[in-house]
């Protein structure tokens, strides 16, 4: 049992919305306000001051409501209590919890007051608040206890509160219900009930735990949409309310004879009511891991149909004799691309990848061999869909492109008569001999250029 929190020093905001523009009118969210707020201002009850419970009924916009509500937190020392009654709207992209305001439009969520923003605005850095208190009645409430807001990391479990409860209407998948010719709203009228009226057979005062157990009783006994809590560092011991049925107890009433105990036939609902969630939970989660497990058997069906389809595509071109006349050319690669040996072996010895050129020298049935890093190192490509062809690079029938280091520097010389000098080549760099003529060989320069190495004394084949 909690001690009552100290009403001179909590704030309540209890928000409503009655009627809306293109949403169905909801009549008794106004009288939800007055009796919930004539309930928490009584003093047999909390005797919360007026000017401490603040009442946003048709608010104008969304920052109405966050601007209030932060204002509340900071004022509040002891204990915030949010309440929202209204229609309860979900994004059909993210499942998210949506609060109506009276000019909310189902296909435009953004009309709504997200109810990421009010637990955004609930736990303000700047609070000292000790407790807080939400509470929501609508349409798929639950959700608010999803997502950000699931059993493992809802509000109560990210607050900096000393304690936090959090209590909605209804599950992540039913409606709340507002009875025609009924007062208040189911949920909240039975809230109601039990905050002017008390529990018997309970103590005093009321904690946020009794209150929860009483309310899912009354409306698990009419068969109507049943409440859910989450509670954080004794957050169901918070207490709003004294237990006026036990200051004011009923005459004893002997039950008719062979009359069953009603108490323990509302604690049987409750229990069957409470087993009947938990067994939903567990169908819920077991179909999530049954589709997840279906999802990583067909990956791992996908990937062995392609490491067979890559094992007889790489075995089909290690044993393919090479392509004659084959011209090499440079080519790039759209994506990441595996580089096979030529040993036929299925683990990569490279990757090719974008924006880089890489150099085609041959041709061997399905695959491509490919020179790369240094020149030093060939294997097979597979895979040359999309990719990006550049120049090509004829040679003398018979001569095979090699790579080479210069012992020192040499001028890499025009093909032209003059023979202007078009580069100069360097120690230490690799480069690409492509052709040879009677003078030297045709080499290609790191930026490029293609020229005549005249002087090939001690070059340094790769």
């Amino acid at each position: 049992m909690g001690l009552l929190s100290d009403p001179d020093r909590s704030e309540a905001v209890l928000i409503g919305v009655h009627g809306y523009t293109s949403l169905e009118s909801l009549p008794a969210v106004a009288q939800n306000l007055e009796g919930l707020r004539a309930a928490l201002t009584d003093p047999e009850v909390w005797g919360l001051p007026d000017t401490a419970c603040t009442v946003i009924s048709q608010p104008r916009s969304v920052g109405d409501v966050l601007d209030t509500v932060r204002d509340k937190v900071r004022r509040a020392e002891d204990t915030l209590l949010v309440y929202y009654a209204g229609h309860g709207l979900t994004d059909p992209h993210t499942d998210e919890l949506y609060l109506a305001l009276p000019d909310s439009d189902r296909e435009r969520e953004y009309t709504s007051l997200r109810y990421e923003y009010l637990r955004r605005a609930i736990l303000d850095q700047q609070a000292t608040v000790q407790s807080t208190v939400v509470i929501l009645d609508c349409c798929y409430s639950g959700r608010a206890l999803l997502g950000k807001m699931s059993a493992s990391t809802h509000i109560a479990d990210q607050a900096v509160v000393e304690g936090t409860c959090l209590l909605t209407a209804s599950s992540e998948t039913r409606p709340a219900l507002s009875p025609p010719g009924e007062r208040y709203t189911a949920f909240t009228g039975e809230l109601i009930t039990a905050l002017t009226e008390g529990v018997p057979d309970r103590p005093d005062p009321l904690d946020m735990d009794t209150l929860y157990r009483h309310v899912h009783r009354r409306l698990a006994g009419k068969s109507r949409p049943l409440p859910q809590q989450r509670n954080r560092n004794l957050g169901g011991l918070i207490a709003i309310a004294r237990n006026r049925a036990v200051a004011h107890p009923d005459p004893p009433q002997m039950p008719a004879p062979d009359a069953p105990d009603v108490s323990d036939a509302s604690d049987l609902l409750f229990r069957q009511s409470d087993a009947e969630e938990r067994l939903a939970r567990t169908e819920r989660r077991a179909e999530q891991l049954r589709l997840e497990s279906e999802r990583l058997h067909q990956q791992a069906q996908r990937r062995a149909r392609e490491t067979v389809e890559t094992a007889q595509r790489l075995a089909s071109a290690v044993m393919a004799t090479a392509e004659p006349g084959f011209e090499l050319f440079w080519f790039s690669v759209p994506d990441p691309r595996p580089l096979y040996g030529e040993d036929g072996s299925l683990d990569p010895v490279a990757q090719a990848v974008p924006g880089v050129w890489y150099l085609a020298v041959e041709r061997r049935g399905v695959g491509m061999v490919v020179a790369y890093e240094d020149g030093t190192k060939r294997g097979f490509i597979l895979d040359m869909t999309g990719i990006q062809r550049g120049n090509e690079i004829p040679a003398t029938p018979g001569f095979e492109p090699f790579w080479f280091a210069v012992p020192a520097r040499r001028p890499l010389m025009s093909e032209s008569e003059e023979h202007e000098e078009v580069g100069e080549l360097l120690p230490g760099t690799w480069y690409l001999a492509v052709d040879q003529r009677e003078q030297g060989l045709i080499a290609l320069s790191e930026e490029g250029h293609r020229g005549i190495l005249f002087d090939t004394s001690g070059i340094q084949p790769a």
